[in-house]
């Protein structure tokens, strides 16, 4: 329908240019040359008229030209003749049709002769004219597919890049877990059974909405209760968790699952091998256009970690990038006893969040 609507407006454009071309050229002949209305009108009207048709000719000819392809000389003889042909027919209509309606008038019979010189050279200007803007349009369009090719293959390749970067977490998370199962089936088995369940509730959950690729701030802490419900089955008085987060925050669009590998490197590095109670906060605040989001974990100073891969940072900050087109979206701060991160999220209307 799109297609039709725009032929339809090409065609409506096209005549009225040469229905102003046509008013020029009448305009000359009865002003500048003093013929009566009438001779001027039947001029202007039957010269415009078939080259107007003649056009419609050209055009194709425009569009199947490939002169990308074809070497200069060849373009040069393919137009000269093009235009001889044209101008030849186009002269010969034009005065045969003109000395048929104007029979009797020996004088503008004479004024048809003296003027075709001028005639010639319009009609090779007429030519040229339009030939010049029939590769102008073509080459206007052929842009346009072009750009449009290459979004489309930039939104399949940022796509594929999201789906990839989503896929390295959900193994890393299920290797954990089950690690952490397996070692609790041989000293507690009750709660083996209750991290199994819990993980069985956070993936059923988490298949659901993982296709989404933003979902809501809410959703989004569900997963990492979720998550940390897991590990506190592990864990239990050791691990503190505590919640600032703003409930007016709780509409605005996040990654899913940009937090949880954030918490899960808190307790990685703050739990693990602390042997007091370490402590993990999560908080929130929002503005009009971004949502501010904090993970702060205390760890124990005297412990000395290994070194990580940083693939849970480095996912994070490409998802972000990926997303958003910022590479400003998140920051780390470390301190003796105190790691940090800060994530920016920029605010999407709901047509903004589906059009993915």
């Amino acid at each position: 329908m799109f297609a039709s609507v725009g032929k339809n407006k090409s065609i409506v454009q096209y005549i009225l240019l040469w229905i102003v071309v046509s008013a020029i050229h009448m305009l000359i002949i009865r002003l500048g040359y003093k013929w009566p209305f009438f001779f001027a009108a039947a001029d202007s009207l039957v010269f415009n008229s078939l080259f107007a048709l003649f056009g419609i000719g050209l055009w194709y000819l425009a569009s199947y030209s490939n002169l990308k392809k074809v070497a200069v000389v060849e373009i040069i003889i393919q137009h000269f003749t093009a235009a001889t042909i044209t101008v030849l027919v186009w002269l010969s209509a034009g005065y045969f049709i003109l000395r048929q309606v104007i029979r009797v008038d020996i004088g503008y019979d004479e004024f048809l002769d003296t003027t075709r010189t001028i005639r010639i050279i319009s009609g090779v200007l007429y030519y040229v004219i339009m030939m010049a803007i029939f590769y102008l349009i073509i080459n206007l369009r052929e842009l346009e597919e072009r750009i449009k090719h290459e979004s489309r293959l930039n939104e399949m390749l940022k796509e594929a890049e999201l789906k990839s970067l989503r896929s390295q977490i959900r193994p890393h998370f299920l290797f954990n877990s089950l690690n952490s199962i397996s070692a609790l089936t041989m000293s507690d088995a009750s709660k083996a059974q209750e991290m199994v369940i819990k993980l069985s509730e956070f993936m059923r959950y988490s298949l659901t909405q993982f296709d989404e690729q933003l979902i809501e701030l809410k959703d989004e802490l569900y997963h990492v209760r979720l998550y940390l419900d897991i590990e506190k089955v592990r864990f239990g008085n050791k691990l503190v968790i505590e919640y600032a987060v703003d409930e007016k925050c709780f509409g605005y669009k996040v990654p899913a699952l940009i937090l949880q590998p954030l918490v899960e490197n808190s307790i990685k590095y703050g739990v693990y091998e602390s042997t007091q109670e370490s402590k993990i906060e999560i908080s929130s605040s929002c503005q009009e256009e971004q949502l501010n989001l904090r993970i702060k974990n205390y760890f124990d100073p005297d412990y000395i970690h290994q070194k990580g891969t940083g693939t849970g940072l480095q996912n994070i900050r490409k998802r972000l990038h990926t997303i958003y087109g910022r590479s400003d979206l998140i920051s780390v701060e470390k301190t003796e006893d105190l790691f940090i991160v800060e994530l920016k999220i920029p605010h999407y209307e709901e047509d903004q969040s589906t059009d993915s």
